[in-house]
């Protein structure tokens, strides 16, 4: 078997702009904003990048087993705002934030049901299945608040915004726990396996013994546990359960997952790709809103940002297919 220079160095070369390519195009956005807000890099910024951006790196968690199955969630974002109205509606009522806590898990765990049922055995795609999701839990939000916040108090919200764990905040913590719990069970356990399987080939997976509806089913439960962690980050941070919170969070969270190297056809994916991809989303994020712009030059650019990183990565995975390619030609000539 005989293999080209030219085409496994093309292989390699796709491969290096696979890995690092986002990492450089974060390092090259941290100078320039570096540049631009001398307190950018500052500890006190770090961390206020990590816990303005709490919400889109949980849920990218969910997010990142939804994309690797080859399903789309749309809905995250909005049932993150109901859920948390749902909370501070419960704390303000019965000054129980245990029962508070309990009313939005149950809250965005039957979304999560209602979407995975559905889609598995409804036999209805998830683009369409959350998105309309994502309208109408965004629609019930509003409808029970009118509109406006709700406001609540709790030893849990001073808790959350305290710097009282190794001088950082739980709402960062928390962030870690979700990417430990995460890596394991994409990594290590049945649900991970089937979660790639499914992406890969659906009906080779039903035809192994699998049941894929439930699994399916089980794949959008994960992803409604890691909003409910993203409500309660964000309602404590916020004080407050408000309709109109995280707008575009279920976008973002796809964005990253993709720009961070997951396939959006499924099968392929980490844990540790979806940290870099969230990174660099939370950077720009936070970048572009010190630099003082209007909204419509925020969206602009960071549209323009994102586009190039998208095209970075596939023609990434351009590069790297198209060296496998040419090498398993040559290979078979020989």
């Amino acid at each position: 078997m005989r293999y080209s220079g030219n085409h496994v160095s093309r292989q390699r070369v796709g491969h290096i702009m696979q890995v690092y390519g986002l990492l450089m195009m974060g390092v090259v956005l941290v100078v320039v904003f570096a540049a631009l807000n001398k307190d950018f890099l500052t500890f006190v910024n770090l961390e206020t990048i990590l816990e303005q951006n709490a919400a889109l790196a949980i849920v990218s968690v969910g997010v990142t087993f939804t994309i690797i199955a080859g399903m789309f969630d749309l809905s995250t974002g909005s049932v993150v705002a109901l859920a948390s109205v749902v909370m501070a509606l419960v704390v303000q009522n019965s000054q129980s934030m245990v029962m508070a806590l309990f009313v939005a898990a149950t809250v965005a765990l039957a979304c999560g049901l209602l979407n995975g049922f559905l889609l598995s055995y409804g036999g209805i795609n998830s683009v369409i299945v959350t998105l309309a999701a994502m309208i109408w839990s965004r629609g019930i939000a509003l409808g029970v608040t009118k509109g406006d916040s709700v406001p609540f108090a709790s030893p849990l919200v001073d808790f959350m915004n305290a710097r009282s764990v190794l001088g950082l905040s739980p709402i960062v913590l928390v962030i870690g726990f979700s990417y430990v719990l995460g890596w394991f069970a994409l990594g290590h356990t049945r649900l991970g396996r089937y979660a790639f399987a499914l992406g890969r080939d659906v009906e080779a997976t039903k035809q192994a013994g699998v049941n894929t509806d439930l699994y399916k089913l089980l794949i959008f439960m994960t992803s409604a546990f890691f909003v409910w962690l993203a409500t309660v980050v964000t309602a404590t941070r916020m004080s407050a359960g408000v309709p109109n919170a995280v707008y575009g969070l279920e976008f973002d969270a796809i964005v990253a997952v993709i720009i961070g190297g997951s396939s959006m056809t499924g099968g392929e994916g980490s844990i540790i790709k979806t940290i870099v991809g969230v990174l660099f989303i939370s950077v720009l994020n936070n970048g572009l809103s010190t630099m003082g712009m209007r909204d419509s030059a925020f969206y602009l650019y960071k549209g323009a940002i994102i586009l190039v990183a998208l095209f970075f990565e596939v023609m990434s995975r351009q590069v790297l297919r198209s060296g496998g390619t040419h090498v398993a030609a040559v290979g078979a000539k020989g």
